[in-house]
């Protein structure tokens, strides 16, 4: 079985968005990685982050309708979503507190703390942070 894939903001927004500049790019690796049944991880909160970027970018109902697509993904078994409890959401703001050299959002450093807890060597995104972190961004 394949290792699995964090998938970020930035790899969902690319995919949603058909104006983004990395639309292509996403929509082909994507459908890659689906053929390859190569299991999926995101977080609540980049999906938080990504439902309201995509509301205030393409409207309500795309938003609305790209919800219902996670659903489905997760419900056939494709995409795992970690939910941000309180031991996470710790661990995530010492990564924020002490990279105070870097630009990380706290919804990174979440997501950093959820890679490294599932053993996750490639990140779906276009967000150099992740690399920073000694992730390997996909795709290249």
């Amino acid at each position: 079985m394949n290792r699995p894939i964090f998938v970020d903001t930035s790899a969902w927004l690319a995919m949603a968005v058909t104006r983004d500049r990395y639309h292509r790019k996403a929509a082909a690796f994507y459908r890659k990685i689906a053929q390859e049944r190569t299991p999926l991880i995101t977080s609540n909160y980049v999906l938080v982050e990504t439902y309201t970027r995509i509301r205030y970018d393409d409207g309500h109902e795309k938003a609305v309708s790209f919800h219902d697509i996670i659903i489905k993904a997760v419900q056939a078994g494709r995409l795992h979503v970690e939910w941000i409890g309180p031991s996470l959401h710790n661990e995530a703001w010492k990564i924020f507190r002490d990279f105070d050299d870097q630009e990380f959002s706290f919804v990174d450093c979440t997501s950093f703390v959820i890679a490294r807890r599932q053993n996750v060597e490639a990140v779906f995104a276009f967000d150099h942070h992740f690399s920073t972190m000694g992730f390997v961004l996909k795709p290249q």
